[in-house]
């Protein structure tokens, strides 16, 4: 017999709702956006050491991490400055959502690393479904970016600040 008490019981997936709630790229989205949002988003599991991808590979998506570490390696002396370890929470590798080019730098799993992954193609689909959810993502990614790229200028004496 059930227990009249089960709606008390958070299931696997709220949790997992709840936890994507916390995340800053998140953070705006209510409980059915961020469930579309769950079903486009990937679970990977890197051992330490494991290449996440590679300097000069393509770009195809961004990396979540939910639990773990990431070390950022780049030859461009200038993004080493940026954010050369990722931990929960963070995210890396969001230009790949606005273009199709190169990576800049390698990442590196620094112990087991739990990562969720949102490709390109999906968030397009996205986009599509509901612009909604769209405009909320890339308003806290557009944050991110402008940051990253303060941080980089006034790291740079050469470079203008603007």
């Amino acid at each position: 017999m059930k227990s009249p008490f089960n709606f008390l019981r958070v299931s696997a997936n709220d949790q997992r709702i709840e936890n994507l709630k916390e995340l800053s790229l998140f953070k705006r989205l209510t409980a059915r956006e961020l469930r579309e949002l769950d079903e486009l988003l990937h679970d990977r599991l890197y051992q330490k050491d494991e290449v996440i991808f590679d300097e000069g590979d393509s770009g195809l998506g961004l990396f979540i991490v939910r639990s773990g570490r990431v070390k950022i390696v780049s030859s461009h002396a200038a993004l080493q400055r940026l954010a050369p370890e990722i931990g929960p929470g963070d995210y890396f590798g969001e230009l790949a959502l606005f273009e199709e080019s190169q990576r800049t730098a390698r990442a590196v799993a620094l112990e087991p690393t739990q990562v969720l992954a949102l490709f390109r193609t999906e968030f397009f689909s996205l986009l599509e479904r509901d612009r909604g959810i769209g405009v909320k993502i890339l308003f806290e990614l557009s944050r991110t970016v402008v940051w990253r790229s303060r941080k980089l200028l006034a790291n740079q004496p050469h470079l203008p600040t603007v």
